[in-house]
């Protein structure tokens, strides 16, 4: 009688890697160049593209056979707003800014089980991104959707849990999977200090942050314009608000990533 380990075991990729190993492959770990720091929030880490879809050929079978991703043109939402830069400062101007918003992206994987038969495996997600030029706001829309699909069945799961980054990778710092680490000695603070400690750091991607505060919380950051995501990031009033302090430094990495047209890294909540 075969188990469920034995069926992980014997269902593979197109390529031939078993299911089971599958977690561990994607989140092994890349070439130091494949990681890298967000601009204006040098202290995140983004994955470049590149890298997802070459390991995505590597293990599920060329694009279009093994994997791929979907989209109709419906789910597509392109707008442009006026942004103005260095507001107040010598030099104030407004640019045109393309913000693209992909309300639904599927990505799918096949699998072949022992007696030869083929199954396709579908996770939808959603992306955001903007730009100066269209076709490059949309571009990153579908990357951010596509690494926020990834991100499900274990993409480099290492930095999204905050145990691998670029300032890790190649110096024998990052957190192994197997290895044991030491569990840090609980910190006492005192209950008339509690209020101004800042919120534990945990690591989400773009998607997956709700809006603790305000008029629009228990909404996705994800979903909201680039007008509204702005302003959370450099005009909202934290004053030592610990929800406000959260959302705006999540504000500042959507930004950061967006105008970076890249795949979606962790941001603090």
């Amino acid at each position: 009688m075969s188990t469920p380990k034995d069926s992980l075991a014997s269902t593979k990729t197109l390529t031939g890697v078993a299911l089971s190993d599958l977690p561990a492959l994607l989140d092994e770990e890349l070439p130091q160049g494949a990681y890298k720091a967000i601009p204006g929030a040098s202290y995140l880490t983004d994955i470049d593209p590149a890298f997802m879809r070459d390991k995505f050929n590597q293990l599920f079978g060329l694009s279009g056979f093994g994997w791929g991703y979907a989209y109709s043109a419906e789910s597509v939402s392109l707008s442009k707003e006026d942004v103005v830069r260095k507001r107040g400062q010598p030099g104030q101007y407004t640019e045109d800014v393309f913000y693209a918003q992909l309300l639904e992206l599927t990505f799918w994987y096949k699998l072949a089980t022992e007696d030869g038969t083929i199954t396709r495996h579908e996770i939808p997600a959603t992306g955001a991104s903007d730009n100066k030029v269209a076709a490059y706001a949309l571009k990153g829309a579908i990357t951010a959707a596509l690494g926020n699909a990834a991100s499900n069945i274990g993409w480099q799961k290492s930095v999204y849990m905050g145990k691998r980054s670029h300032k890790t990778v190649g110096k024998g710092k990052a957190t192994r999977k197997n290895v044991a680490s030491p569990k840090p000695k609980a910190k006492v603070i005192p209950k008339s200090k509690a209020k101004a400690q800042k919120p534990v750091a945990q690591s989400v991607t773009e998607s997956d942050f709700v809006i603790p505060t305000g008029p629009k919380a228990g909404q996705a950051l994800s979903a909201q314009n680039l007008k509204a995501i702005t302003f959370y990031a450099k005009k909202m009033k934290v004053q030592g608000d610990p929800d406000k302090q959260a959302l705006q430094e999540a504000a500042l990495s959507v930004l950061a990533v967006r105008s970076n047209g890249s795949q979606p890294a962790p941001i603090a909540a």
